[in-house]
């Protein structure tokens, strides 16, 4: 999973699966400020997939280009 900024500021969020197919493309209401683990994480955490989350919010890595990243897990079934 992958939240990024366009080119006009926008961010957009992109889930893709290991083999590369991606599952959802899209804006998020995000506009930059605040931090992206303080306010970014707010409008990313309603498009992860049923059945799937991410470590909490440290496993998100800030990469060269400034986009941010998390691996998801598939939870468990009987989880929460």
């Amino acid at each position: 999973m992958t939240a990024y900024r366009q080119p006009n500021g926008e961010w957009w969020l992109r889930v893709e699966h290991d083999s590369g197919e991606i599952e959802d493309l899209g804006k998020i209401n995000w506009d930059g400020e605040g931090g992206f683990h303080l306010r970014g994480l707010d409008f990313v955490a309603s498009r992860v997939p049923n059945g799937y989350a991410y470590r909490g919010s440290a496993s998100w890595q800030e990469t060269e280009d400034g986009s941010y990243t998390s691996v998801l897990y598939r939870r468990h079934p009987g989880f929460g």
